[in-house]
């Protein structure tokens, strides 16, 4: 007889760890814990969306549209975290964006959607499942930071990785900026 595991008609990768991981920070688990720990009753919007309205119909993005709304919810909180990001980490916001274009570029890659040349037909099929994978992906890296050990809940992280991922849309770090496409 003989041990392991067996997947019968598997159609994908599937990945099993157990190996012992060491808790390490990072940057987005210590945005999340300024957002969470941050006053949300005092926004003020002051944000002309027009231009992210560009951007969500250029990415064809429909049931994750949620996300640019709590980013217009939520600017003040966003920009406030961003800039004591900053203040706590050296160049703690450019570090930030360039974890999550890999998360996003993880994200295409997963769904099979070519950069060089940009298969944006593709994308636009895929935005919503894109975000959903960023998302995924940036929250399995915060629950798996040594910043959130004690006094964090999952609706802190949820919530936290919902603005995160928005900032990210809206400075087009996720999704494609139209002006780049003309």
């Amino acid at each position: 007889m003989t041990k392991g595991v067996t997947f019968k008609d598997n159609l994908g990768p599937v990945n099993i760890s157990n190996e012992n991981r060491v808790a390490r920070s990072s940057i987005l688990g210590k945005l999340v814990e300024i957002i969470a720990t941050s006053n949300t009753e005092s926004c003020n919007l002051n944000r002309d969306p027009a231009e992210i309205e560009i951007k969500i119909n250029f990415n064809d993005l429909v049931t994750h549209r949620w996300l640019v709304d709590e980013y217009v919810d939520n600017s003040v909180l966003i920009d406030s975290s961003i800039t004591q990001l900053n203040q706590l980490i050296n160049n703690g916001s450019t570090k930030l964006k360039r974890q999550m274009k890999l998360f996003y570029r993880n994200a295409l890659s997963d769904f099979g959607i070519s950069s060089k040349p940009f298969d944006l037909n593709k994308l636009k099929a895929q935005s919503d499942n894109i975000v959903e994978k960023v998302m995924s992906l940036s929250s399995e890296f915060v629950k798996a930071s040594s910043d959130l050990q004690v006094g964090y809940y999952d609706e802190d992280i949820s919530f936290g990785i919902a603005l995160i991922t928005s900032y990210s849309i809206i400075e087009c770090i996720v999704l494609e900026n139209p002006n780049d496409h003309n």
